[in-house]
C-alpha cells in the first residue's frame, strides 16, 4: 500500500527522509526551485528569469513567432507568456507587430538589445545546466533527462 504524503501522521517534523522525501510531486517542485535558484545565481546580472530566458530562446529560434507559438514552444501558460512578453517589451528586448494573416495575433522578434542580452545569458545558462547535471553524480544523466521528458510528454496540456 502506498503511503499518503499528505496525511499528517506521515509527516514527522524536520525529518529529511520523511514522507515528503518519497513524494514525487514535492521533489519535482523542489527540483524546480533548485533549478531556478542555480539559474538566478549564474544569470543574475542579466536580470532574466528562467522563463524569460526560455521565451527569448524560443523567439531567437523562431523569428516572428506568435504568442500562441511561444506557449507551444515553451510550455508556459498563455497568461504567463503574455506577462513575460509585456516585461520583455518594456525592457526593449523584443518587439512585436500584428501579423498579416490574423490581425489579433502578434509576431514577436528579438531587438538588437535582446540579441545582446541573450548572448550574455547563454553562457550563464550553460553554467547553470552544468551545475545541475553535476549534482546527479554517477547517475546516467541521459536517463534522468529522458525520464523528465517522458513525464512532460505524458501530460502535454498541463500548464
Amino acid at each position: 500500500m502506498l503511503m499518503d504524503p499528505t496525511d499528517p501522521a506521515n509527516m514527522p517534523d524536520q525529518q529529511p527522509d520523511g514522507p515528503l522525501a518519497a513524494s514525487l510531486t514535492h521533489l519535482l517542485h523542489r527540483a524546480c526551485q533548485v533549478a531556478d535558484s542555480v539559474f538566478n545565481e549564474e544569470a543574475g546580472p542579466t536580470g532574466l528569469t528562467t522563463r524569460q530566458f526560455a521565451v527569448l530562446v524560443a523567439v531567437a529560434n523562431n523569428r516572428d513567432i506568435s504568442q500562441t507559438g511561444l506557449v507551444q514552444a515553451t510550455g508556459i501558460d498563455r497568461s504567463t507568456v503574455a506577462e513575460i512578453v509585456k516585461r520583455l517589451l518594456r525592457r526593449g528586448l523584443i518587439k512585436r507587430k500584428r501579423t498579416r494573416l490574423d490581425a489579433r495575433a502578434y509576431a514577436v522578434r528579438l531587438t538588437e538589445e535582446g540579441e545582446g542580452l541573450l548572448g550574455q545569458a547563454r553562457p550563464a545558462a550553460t553554467r547553470a545546466e552544468e551545475r545541475l547535471r553535476s549534482a546527479f553524480g554517477d547517475l546516467d544523466i541521459t536517463g534522468v533527462t529522458n525520464a523528465l521528458l517522458r513525464l512532460v510528454e505524458a501530460y502535454p496540456t498541463a500548464k
